[in-house]
């Protein structure tokens, strides 16, 4: 999980986890601005100007080079889409 600033209230210190405290979920904090719409753009992923709460969900065999891979799912906002993130990630996780 990338946290990002996106309001000028925000802080590294403040982000709690937002409850995802699985071991596999790691939290990064982008202080350089690299994630949101940077990414999006480089993907060819539009979500309508929401940069900061979306999910991209690649596969084992994703390989990021010259030319990133395609997402196999993707959706924002991750609650709003909660239920299409579980159901394409679960054969992922078997």
């Amino acid at each position: 999980m990338v946290w990002v600033q996106r309001w000028a209230t925000d802080a590294r210190w403040e982000v709690d986890g937002a409850g995802m405290l699985d071991p596999r979920v790691m939290h990064l904090w982008d202080a350089g601005g690299v994630i949101g719409r940077p990414l999006l753009e480089g993907l060819g992923v539009d979500f309508g100007g929401l940069d900061y709460d979306f999910f991209l969900l690649f596969d084992g065999e994703a390989a990021w080079d010259a030319d990133p891979p395609r997402p196999l799912s993707s959706g924002a906002t991750v609650i709003g889409d909660s239920d299409r993130l579980a159901s394409d990630i679960a054969p992922l996780l078997r």
